[in-house]
């Protein structure tokens, strides 16, 4: 126990013990020159034992738990023993002036601090008292008047010493009351909510600064004022009263406030309580939290949503959804009983007796086995959902039954009950779902997905019977030049006639699709060679006829790469990958049709040049990153931007992302090259930030699926913005639906794993591959982003426009985003919004530009951009 400190001779001086007080104290004990003369007749006796004295009283103390652990170890108890012995001596030195005094302070002090409380304290001074009482007796003998005036000194000294140890502890206590108190009051005044104690009487008895705040008071505290002069509401001087007679506390009940003073009116979210502040009665709390114009708003609108919704739980509870039932023991046990809505779903007179063989004969002939099987799957004991169609005036419904069954032990059935609801428009839904899922809108044909599931199932039954397959991989020659000169609309346009001669074309066990831009497939069954070149030969005479665009004729053309199982490859991978490359050697040697050998290594060698180039450009930190806004449709504000990829290559010149990403992509690169993009817009943001330039809500960053199959995607991203002092909520992270459908699973784990880091999720290009609506309800999707090319012609084709509305739709009901991507001018910008469109990109709202453009033109001061 260390009593030199300066803080301790800080505390000590705070009680300034002058010589009057001194004295006073030594007075009112009767400590005098006598006292202190008695005790140092026994000082030398008493320092004879007082090595012993001290081994005994720290024994003592080791067998208390209080005291034993605020002793030091071995070698600090013996400091602390030799400490002690001095202190003890001190109460027989004869020297009781001020030292005296402040050293005595100085030690109560430091029990206090280390957390000696008083009770042990005291008793260390009884074991001293004690402990010395038989030598003091053996030094005085028979001298018995000079035991007692010794005996009296020693109470004298030791009562002093306490009374100034208890003068440390009540001073600490005092300091430590006033610093809670002081802390308490800090903490009342700085609460975010206006605060203030009333009295029985409703008059203010204490308030906060943020109270006087919502008043308007500027310096005058309105104590003892009753509250009515102060504000006002209806209702709640009753509901203050009712809370002080013992009823409910009222938490979070919204008031219109009068405030007097201000002559204003506000509203507030008030909680009552009442409160018992000692022997002082009861008194009731009040804590106002005022309510902007904005939540206000938006409680209006709460409110009216939650009217909404109640309005449509009554609706779905009067649906006229059709019931049935049988009762094998009933009054006819073949019978079944129908509602009237099951007699009109049904288009059966009400009142007829039906049968479940009549049931049975209504529905389609396709789908009684089906839903017959269901039935005695049912008596069975499971679980009774089927859906099938029937005929209705020549128009086919589709029907969803439910049923409960009802058995005894030995499995007869006493009676099912169940419903019946027409699923016509859901199943018309689900199938324009699906067609998104697998067709391409513009041509109508499959798609990617669907090309690949079935190439897998063809190439799997090729394999099993022995049968060659050919893969016919399609370009369109020269077809750059009219979405150059003509725009892209007029180039969908012809796609469609293009897509329309292939298919005209094609033969039975020969399946044709889009892949996406002017790349189509073939899938021929059973094919060799030879065929392969016959349905190449029919395709190229598709092509010789002009297509006309806008009064101009365009002669295109056809560069056909074919691969054919077994010879070229085994996997469909490498046969599309094969295809692809007699493709370009076709296409390099002016169109036509060429069938894969392995000498094509010309193609090969032009990609490992450029993964060569990007790689070290990606190394060099040569890339760059262009930013594109996305705004609000309704007032065009920023709702974020999306971070696109650049390479300028310093021969190459600048290379097209449609080159260079599928490259990459093959060799492995996207994950390095994510962590990159990832990396470079967090400099960016910390760099606009610096500069002192508002952020956008949100960065999006597009994600390959090869980023999103890497378990640790997550954990990288987050140690990446950790990095660079950002939160993930500064990130929208944007996976197409290709990408999020390879593996759904892993997909699943990794996305949610970052939506529950902070960031939101995008689903891009929706609608051009294939997401299981399954899937897509269970995935922590924050926004889908519709496809340029169902908004580039959403104006003249019903089509588009019945997509684009139906994803919106969608979006909406699972509660979703919706942004429509390539959006080029007004009117379709105000088309998007009237069909509830939330945001979009495109070059109407702005092109993509490299960060300093994109911080002069979207954010603001514009003139901190050139710090950049």
């Amino acid at each position: 126990m260390k009593i030199d400190d300066a803080g301790l001779d800080a505390k000590a001086g705070e009680l300034e013990f002058g010589d009057a007080e001194i004295l006073r104290r030594k007075a009112f004990l009767e400590f005098g020159e006598p006292d202190a003369l008695h005790l140092r007749r026994v000082h030398a006796t008493l320092n004879q034992h007082a090595e012993d004295f001290i081994r005994g009283f720290y024994a003592h103390l080791y067998a208390f738990e209080e005291t034993r652990r605020l002793l030091p170890e071995a070698e600090g108890l013996l400091q602390l023993q030799r400490t002690q012995s001095a202190y003890f001596q001190g109460l027989t030195a004869g020297d009781y002036g001020r030292d005296y005094f402040e050293h005595r302070l100085r030690v109560g002090f430091v029990h206090q601090r280390v957390g000696l409380a008083p009770e042990w304290y005291l008793g260390a001074y009884a074991k001293y008292l004690s402990g010395l009482l038989p030598t003091i007796s053996g030094h005085f003998g028979d001298d018995r008047d000079g035991f007692i005036a010794t005996m009296r000194a020693f109470i004298k000294v030791v009562l002093l010493d306490m009374g100034l140890a208890i003068d440390a502890y009540i001073q600490a206590r005092d300091k430590t009351i006033l610093g809670l108190k002081n802390y308490a009051e800090l903490v009342f005044d700085s609460m975010h909510d206006g605060i203030l104690v009333l009295s029985p009487e409703l008059r203010i008895e204490s308030c906060n600064r943020r109270f006087l705040d919502l008043l308007g008071e500027d310096s005058a505290v309105p104590l003892n004022r009753p509250l009515a002069e102060v504000l006002r509401a209806d209702d709640l001087d009753a509901a203050i009263r009712a809370v002080l007679r013992g009823g409910t506390a009222v938490r979070d009940r919204i008031f219109s406030l009068q405030l007097v003073r201000r002559r204003t009116q506000s509203r507030a979210r008030i909680t009552l309580k009442r409160v018992c502040l000692g022997d002082q009665g009861d008194r009731a709390l009040m804590v106002i939290e005022e309510i902007s114009h904005e939540e206000w708003l938006r409680l209006q609108a709460e409110e009216r949503l939650a009217r909404n919704e109640a309005l449509l739980r009554q609706a779905q509870a009067v649906a006229r959804i059709g019931s049935w039932r049988i009762e094998p023991e009933g009054p006819d046990p073949e019978a079944l009983e129908w509602s009237e809505e099951t007699y009109r779903l049904f288009g059966i007179p009400a009142g007829t007796r039906v049968t479940y063989a009549d049931f049975l004969a209504r529905v389609h002939p396709e789908d009684r086995e089906r839903v017959g099987a269901a039935w005695e799957a049912a008596l069975g004991g499971r679980p009774y959902v089927v859906e099938h169609r029937i005929e209705i005036d020549g128009e086919t419904r589709w029907l969803e039954e439910r049923a409960e069954f009802c058995r005894d032990a030995e499995g007869q059935l006493h009676w099912a009950i169940g419903t019946v609801q027409d699923i016509t428009e859901r199943k018309h839904t689900d199938g324009r779902i699906e067609r998104l899922a697998y067709y391409d809108t513009l041509t109508e044909l499959p798609n990617r997905s669907y090309f690949g599931e079935n190439l897998k199932k063809k190439l799997a039954r090729a394999r099993a019977q022995g049968h060659p397959l050919a893969l016919l991989f399609i370009d369109v020659d020269r077809f750059k030049d009219i979405n150059d000169t003509q725009g892209h609309q007029a180039g969908d346009r012809v796609l469609a006639e293009v897509a329309r001669r292939f298919r005209d074309t094609m033969r039975q066990d020969e399946l044709l699709a889009r892949l996406g831009g002017d790349e189509f497939v073939v899938i021929a069954e059973d094919t060799d060679r030879q065929g392969a070149e016959t349905i190449a030969l029919r395709l190229l005479a598709a092509m010789r006829k002009p297509v006309g665009v806008r009064s101009t004729d365009f002669q295109l053309g056809a560069s056909i790469g074919i691969a054919v199982y077994p010879d070229d490859a085994t996997s469909a991978q490498n046969l599309i990958k094969h295809a692809d490359i007699a493709m370009y050697r076709a296409k390099a040697g002016g169109g036509g049709h060429c069938f894969y050998n392995p000498d094509m290594g010309e193609r090969l060698r032009r990609d490992l040049e450029l993964a060569q180039r990007f790689g070290q450009a990606l190394g060099n930190n040569q890339l760059q990153l262009h930013y594109q806004p996305k705004v609000l449709i309704g007032d065009g504000a920023l709702a974020g931007a999306e971070a696109l990829l650049r390479w300028q290559d310093p021969e190459w010149g600048w290379v097209s992302p449609a080159d260079f990403l599928p490259i990459i992509e093959e060799r492995g690169m996207t994950v390095r090259l994510g962590e990159w993009v990832l990396a470079e817009a967090c400099r960016q943001l910390c760099a606009w930030r610096d500069a002192g330039l508002p952020l956008p809500p949100r960065v999006a960053i597009n994600v390959s699926a090869r980023q999103i199959d890497e378990k640790d995607f997550a954990a990288r991203a987050l140690a990446i913005i950790d990095a660079a002092g950002l939160t993930p909520s500064h990130f929208e992270i944007e996976l197409t639906e290709s990408s999020m459908m390879r593996d759904p699973h892993c997909a699943m784990e990794v996305t949610q794993a970052l939506v529950d880091a902070g960031f939101a999720f995008a689903i891009d290009d929706f609608g051009t591959g294939y997401s299981s609506l399954s899937y897509l309800k269970r995935f922590p999707v924050h926004t889908l982003k519709i496809d340029r090319s169902f908004v580039r012609d959403m104006l003249e084709n019903g089509n588009d426009h019945g997509i684009v509305r139906t994803i919106i739709a969608m979006a909406q009901n699972l509660g979703l985003t919706p942004l429509a991507e390539g959006v080029e001018d007004a009117r379709q910008a105000e088309c998007l919004h009237a069909l509830g469109c939330v945001e979009a990109q495109g070059f109407h709202f702005g092109h993509p530009l490299p960060a300093v453009d994109f911080a002069e033109t979207w954010l603001r001061p514009p003139c901190l951009a050139t710090a950049l």
